[in-house]
């Protein structure tokens, strides 16, 4: 199965992190949304896997703030059609959406990013809410995080 999700981050404190070769940046405490997708071997379900699993050794962007940031909740869209991009889109929508970090995890985009910081926890129906308006008939689960 393939489609698009979005991991929900929570940062306790003000951290610098360095992100492999993207840079070393200074990332205030509050909640992160990544916006991602799996079209590759193992799908969204191997991807996921990945992401709640602890990483030593960092391979994407997102990797780096996995290791002081847990996912807290991913949000999923299965589908054949790639709308990474447009789920950006989306979540820059979202009230109080900030672009911190120029280039992360966009790497195959013409994004500016994939990883918004919110100091407010944005809620997986007011996104929802977007993906339906714009994609009546795609489904947006919650597919961890608390029920």
């Amino acid at each position: 199965m393939t489609g698009t999700y979005v991991l929900l981050l929570h940062l306790d404190n003000d951290s610098t992190i360095t992100v492999g070769r993207l840079g070393t940046f200074d990332f205030p405490a509050g909640w992160y949304t990544y916006v991602g997708s799996a079209f590759g071997a193992g799908g969204l379900l191997g991807r996921i896997k990945h992401h709640l699993q602890p990483t030593d050794r960092p391979h994407w962007h997102i990797d780096y703030l996995r290791q002081l940031a847990p996912v807290q909740e991913i949000w999923l869209s299965p589908d054949t059609e790639r709308r990474e991009a447009d789920w950006v889109d989306l979540m820059v929508d979202i009230p109080g959406a900030v672009a911190l970090v120029e280039g992360f995890g966009a790497s195959d985009t013409t994004k500016e990013t994939h990883l918004f910081y919110f100091d407010v926890k944005p809620s997986l129906e007011d996104f929802a809410v977007g993906v339906r308006a714009r994609f009546p008939h795609a489904p947006v689960l919650r597919a961890f995080g608390p029920d």
